[in-house]
């Protein structure tokens, strides 16, 4: 059987779509599928890796809705022409079997602008568009939240949702010397081997994961511990966050390999106004950092034993503070590290490609 698999956007994997999109096309082929990606900008040398095949379409010169219009429409005629048997979409075109949606888009700008999406944001109009003129058999969430934001919002039947987390990559973010590693990029990055640092590591967006009030947190935790170092990796970092702090900060830019920014750090902070699921999370956890959150970031929901004292109450920078000066406890901090470790591994790429499995062949898609 061809399978299809639609992402408007596969140039790297600096952020998660296009990682959870490679993982899909390895596990069709391994059911024994023709595994087909298709998209507007293509690393094809990637896709092939991962065992797929590259199908790269037109890109219309101009951004906004149109493109992705015209995104949609060439995707339209490649299955007309191929019949694809089955037809995985990533929230670019109107009409597949499944459907994943990544971001919650409405409820994002409500939490972080405090007023509703404009009814012509281009990427609001076309979630709206797929979840109430197109078709699917089945809707994929990553996360609770978004699972019961998307059901109430387009009033859709939660028969046809399910969540199935994103995984970690064990193989990818494993290494047999955490603490050589940590010495390495703390010494290439100039940072102190004795400092404690607490890092955000993100593809960007820096208003939505609230680094403004991370640095105001992590001032007063300075203040109390002279140790405390913050480190920021990914994405381009507007000015007026770096005006913020004067000293005892690194930041660095987007790096493919990532869990060398993970293994320099002793603690991951990600308090962000709303994070459909979090995969730095997940991973940050699998390399052995307690992980400082908040509620409306999916992937705390998968936090265990008293790695879930570290969910902001609420989104304050007094409720942050106390969480980040919680793991200066000693006994506090093993605890915290060991769960998250055997926490992460049940979230393999073998696991949830079971629970995919399974769930399609219930829903009669395999």
């Amino acid at each position: 059987m061809k399978v299809l698999i639609s992402r408007k956007d596969l140039r790297d994997t600096a952020s998660g779509v296009p990682k959870k999109v490679l993982q899909e096309l390895k596990f069709f082929k391994s059911l024994g599928h023709e595994s087909y990606a298709i998209a507007e900008t293509m690393n094809a040398p990637m896709v092939q890796e991962f065992q797929g095949i590259p199908v790269k379409t037109l890109r219309w010169p101009i951004s906004g809705y149109f493109r992705r219009r015209f995104y949609q429409m060439q995707v339209d005629r490649w299955i007309k022409k191929h019949r694809p048997g089955l037809v995985v979409g990533h929230g670019d075109i109107l009409h597949q079997d499944v459907l994943y949606i990544h971001n919650c888009v409405h409820l994002a700008h409500e939490l972080v602008e405090k007023k509703p999406l404009p009814s012509e944001h281009e990427v609001g109009k076309i979630h709206s568009a797929i979840l109430t003129q197109g078709t699917f058999k089945l809707l994929v969430c990553n996360s609770e939240m978004m699972k019961q934001d998307l059901v109430k919002r387009f009033k859709l039947d939660p028969a046809k949702v399910v969540v199935i987390y994103p995984e970690v990559n064990l193989s990818k973010f494993h290494t047999e010397d955490p603490e050589g590693l940590k010495r390495e990029w703390r010494m290439k990055l100039g940072i102190p081997q004795d400092a404690f640092v607490f890092g955000l590591v993100t593809s960007g967006n820096y208003k939505k994961r609230n680094l403004g009030m991370l640095i105001e947190a992590f001032k007063e935790v300075q203040a109390r511990h002279p140790e405390a170092y913050l480190f920021v990796g990914g994405g381009n970092v507007d000015q007026k966050f770096k005006d913020m702090i004067s000293e005892r900060v690194t930041f660095a830019p987007t790096l493919m390999d990532v869990k060398n920014y993970f293994y320099l750090l002793d603690a991951f902070v990600l308090p962000a106004h709303i994070e459909e699921f979090g995969r730095s999370v997940l991973e940050a956890m699998y390399c052995g950092k307690p992980t400082i959150t908040t509620k409306t970031v999916g992937c705390s929901e998968i936090l265990e034993g008293r790695g879930r004292e570290l969910i902001l109450g609420e989104i304050s920078k007094e409720d942050l503070v106390a969480k980040m000066e919680r793991v200066f406890e000693s006994e506090f901090y093993q605890e915290v590290k060991s769960t998250n470790i055997e926490t992460a591994k049940k979230y393999s790429a073998d696991s949830q490609n079971s629970q995919l499995e399974n769930i399609l062949k219930q829903f009669g898609i395999i």
